[in-house]
């Protein structure tokens, strides 16, 4: 089915050179404020508010691209905003991702490449999940979750709605994490998390040694 990527920002920009390899993008739409001319990498750009004229529900499904503004409230909305109106809400899962039995992936999602969802997972709709992500066994994942490369989740763990991780964040077997937690880069989850919580990482630590000299140094200890 023709479809409409909802963005014309960094990740829509990253979704389209993905998926233009499988589904057939026709064009994008963004809010009105946001639209500066009418063509977004060589196809349509429409206002929001004249999706519909340009760009008809019945013939077209729609994928909403952008990042974890708001929280991902954005996403959401626009997600709401897009089935209300009529359009069906697609999905992309690039062709490496390794999907285990009994993993079920809700609307709306865009997963990338060399991720592994292992058996019994759940995806909540709305989520992106970059490259190079591995989720264990019977992880639920809820709605409009941002989940950023390198990511690992042990078995069994729960994350409500609309979180965000980092960069190589991870979560040890079976946490809880509330909804709408910021997850730093790094980041390891050792314990549950309430809703609306920040976790971040220690700094690296600067060391007194420039490299060469650190490098004898070490030689020297080992």
């Amino acid at each position: 089915m023709k479809t409409i990527i909802f963005g014309n920002g960094a990740t829509a920009r990253l979704l389209h050179s993905y998926a233009r390899h499988s589904m057939d993008i026709v064009g994008f739409t963004a809010d009105d404020a946001y639209v500066e001319g009418d063509t977004f990498l060589g196809l349509p750009l429409v206002p929001f508010s004249a999706l519909e004229r340009h760009f008809p529900p019945a013939e077209h499904a729609a994928i909403v691209a952008i990042g974890f503004i708001d929280m991902n409230g954005l996403r959401a909305r626009r997600h709401a905003d897009l089935a209300e109106r009529g359009y069906r809400l697609a999905s992309y899962v690039h062709p490496s991702v390794f999907r285990h039995d009994g993993v079920t992936i809700g609307e709306n999602c865009i997963i990338l490449d060399h991720v592994s969802i292992h058996p019994g997972c759940t995806i909540g709709d709305g989520t992106f999940i970059s490259s190079n992500v591995n989720l264990g066994h019977d992880c639920r994942i809820g709605r409009f979750n941002f989940i950023n490369s390198g990511i690992a989740l042990a078995g069994g763990c729960v994350v409500g709605e609309s979180c965000f991780f980092g960069v190589n964040a991870s979560a040890a077997h079976g946490k809880t994490i509330g909804a709408r937690n910021f997850i730093g880069a790094n980041t390891l989850i050792s314990n549950d998390t309430a809703d609306d919580q920040v976790w971040l990482p220690e700094p690296a630590q600067l060391f007194r040694l420039k490299s060469r000299a650190f490098l004898k140094f070490s030689k020297m200890l080992g």
